[in-house]
């Protein structure tokens, strides 16, 4: 009895530690991760360090993000007589959590229906864990390198909002706008980098084959390029 009640403290604190570090380790032990998501799933740790490295991010690039506005306000003939915009940057970052969890709930439910249809026994929580994790090469590693390109660049390059993520994708071959233009940018080394790791965690966490974890996330990466280039040519962009 005197054992057990030693070991649930370790228990507990091996699991936030491994939680946090699942983060970075999910890059290179993409299997142990996932193994340790079946197990257990999580999701709010993941989501908090992807939030407060884009945060850091966007207020690192707050020159970039001032620069593009400018540029959007005067193609857009904005009165100056008008309340200064750059006031409500701020509004962004409050955004950014909130956009980021709808993005993973709905990442999830698309997983879930996938997986389910495939013949897995989806677990919705499960799977927002594999989306969150997976996301990381996308979202943090994409965004970090997206950061450095654009000092490299300078502030007087920007003239659009679409300047702000540098193009590292198919994009580079065909220059595109609008549906298509989207659907290349997101082509990228990062984006089949989330794409191996989300398949690898379906297939581990539901105990499915690998060609089927491939499917399922093949097809749920499709579906995230088709509605970033719907909402890309709502943008005009």
């Amino acid at each position: 009895m005197g054992q057990g009640i030693q070991q649930a403290p370790v228990e507990q604190g091996s699991s936030g530690g491994s939680a946090l570090l699942d983060v970075y380790k999910v890059l290179f032990e993409p299997t142990a991760v996932f193994e340790r998501v079946r197990e257990r799933p999580k999701f709010l740790l993941p989501f908090l360090v992807i939030c407060a490295v884009q945060l850091v991010l966007y207020f690192v690039n707050m020159p970039f993000i001032k620069a593009a506005t400018q540029a959007q306000l005067a193609q857009a003939q904005v009165p100056a007589s008008g309340p200064d915009p750059m006031k409500f940057l701020w509004i962004g970052a409050v955004a950014i959590p909130i956009v980021f969890v709808i993005i993973y709930l709905i990442n999830a439910l698309v997983l879930w229906v996938i997986t389910s249809v495939m013949g897995g026994d989806g677990k919705f929580g499960t799977l927002l864990s594999v989306g969150t994790y997976a996301s990381v090469p996308a979202v943090i590693l994409l965004s970090i390198i997206g950061s450095v390109v654009l000092r490299l660049q300078g502030v007087g390059e920007i003239t659009s909002q679409q300047d702000l993520q540098p193009s590292m994708g198919l994009d580079l071959l065909l220059p595109a706008k609008g549906f298509l233009g989207a659907v290349l940018k997101g082509i990228n080394p990062f984006g089949i980098w989330a794409l191996v790791l989300t398949a690898i965690g379906v297939s581990t966490t539901h105990r499915l084959s690998k060609g089927t974890g491939y499917v399922v996330a093949t097809i749920a990466f499709v579906i995230t390029l088709c509605v970033a280039g719907v909402f890309a040519s709502f943008g005009g962009r």
